[in-house]
């Protein structure tokens, strides 16, 4: 096996020796697994759900061969219980979001009202939700984001994309995000429990996987994913911290930014190049967030060509001006409260701004 994109048979074999290692009860059957298999057909210009399932579906089984085999045995928090998809690993949808919703949500500041942000996660889409990136999206290089309701917790699953944009792997990072009742950090609180409950460890061990298993982890290879641990606690956690909360909040209060593509065609492709295609049975349906969504753009006045008029204050680049939530009171006696998001507005600048400020 390899980190290359495994063919049908192939996941189905790694299934099924997935399941001979793992407790009796998280197994799957053969139907579920080709159904996970089958359960998406990815939109153009997003990642292959089949190639991503193939990385995870490695990265699982190598993950519990090393447990079994002793090769964690002595490191620090080192993991003693394997992985499996579970049992509702196909009964959920994935939803695929648009480029120009991912970035004002990641432009919006979360909501302070505690109260919303639980009455958030008791959407009827939750237990469980993929919502998948497109490739072109600016955002640490996440490409899917899974979400987990615990009840009085949110497990994320965050896949992010190499470095490389040309390598076409993902790594898998779980964190979890704590529900809390009070006038605190929240996003504090949640990288907090992922230190406290070594969910640093947990996620390295996954991420060096296939090395152990391999015996081809050298010291320069620990070094770069101690460093990839670090890197995502920093940045990429209150990234996706503020993108499920604002997501799961604005779900909430639109449901119907939610709307459903059918298939036109009933051929699918084999291959990613040339004409290879064929036919396929109850070709899913594709599930947007966002899809009619536009970004508010603003352009900045056009500065006068007059130096002395430039010299009075700086031109401005094009930049956001962030977004937020808002209590709005209404109803009799204005005693009923609703949170509306303000989204934010894009401010464009223009060429002869960028020429004022080389100049």
């Amino acid at each position: 096996m390899s980190k290359a994109t495994l063919s049908k048979a192939g996941f189905l074999n790694t299934v099924e020796k997935i399941n001979k290692q793992i407790d009796s009860k998280f197994k799957i059957s053969k139907e579920k697994a080709l159904a996970l298999w089958n359960k998406e057909i990815s939109p153009y210009g997003y990642p292959n759900h089949q190639k991503m399932l193939s990385r995870e579906t490695l990265d699982m089984f190598a993950y519990n061969k090393n447990i079994i085999d002793g090769k964690y045995k002595g490191l620090k928090h080192a993991p003693t219980v394997g992985t499996g998809f579970g049992l509702d690993a196909s009964d959920h949808s994935t939803y695929y979001i648009t480029d120009e919703l991912v970035d004002s949500l990641l432009n919006t500041d979360t909501p302070k009202d505690f109260g919303f942000i639980n009455k958030s996660i008791s959407l009827d889409i939750l237990p469980v939700i993929d919502v998948v990136f497109s490739k072109d999206a600016d955002s640490h290089y996440m490409r899917k984001v899974s979400i987990l309701n615990l009840g009085d917790r949110l497990s994320i699953q965050t896949f992010v994309q190499n470095n490389n944009q040309e390598d076409d792997s993902y790594n898998r990072y779980e964190f979890v995000i704590p529900i809390t009742n009070g006038d605190c950090c929240q996003l504090c609180e949640t990288q907090k429990y992922f230190k406290e409950k070594h969910l640093d460890f947990y996620n390295y061990y996954h991420n060096i996987a296939i090395h152990v298993w391999n015996n081809s982890l050298d010291k320069e290879q620990i070094k770069l994913n101690e460093e990839l641990i670090d890197w995502y606690i920093q940045s990429v956690i209150p990234q996706a911290y503020k993108f499920v909360i604002n997501l799961l909040c604005l779900m909430t209060q639109q449901p119907d930014i939610i709307s459903v593509q059918k298939p036109t065609s009933k051929y699918v492709s084999t291959t990613s190049r040339g004409f290879a295609s064929q036919k396929m049975n109850n070709v899913p349906n594709v599930h947007w967030i966002g899809a009619d969504f536009t970004t508010r753009v603003q352009y900045s006045n056009k500065i006068n060509k007059d130096l002395s008029e430039v010299s009075r204050g700086k031109p401005k680049k094009s930049h956001w001006r962030r977004g937020h939530w808002h209590t709005i009171l209404q109803g009799p006696k204005r005693l009923q409260r609703k949170l509306k998001w303000f989204q934010p507005v894009f401010i464009k600048g223009n060429k002869e701004t960028a020429l004022a400020e080389e100049n």
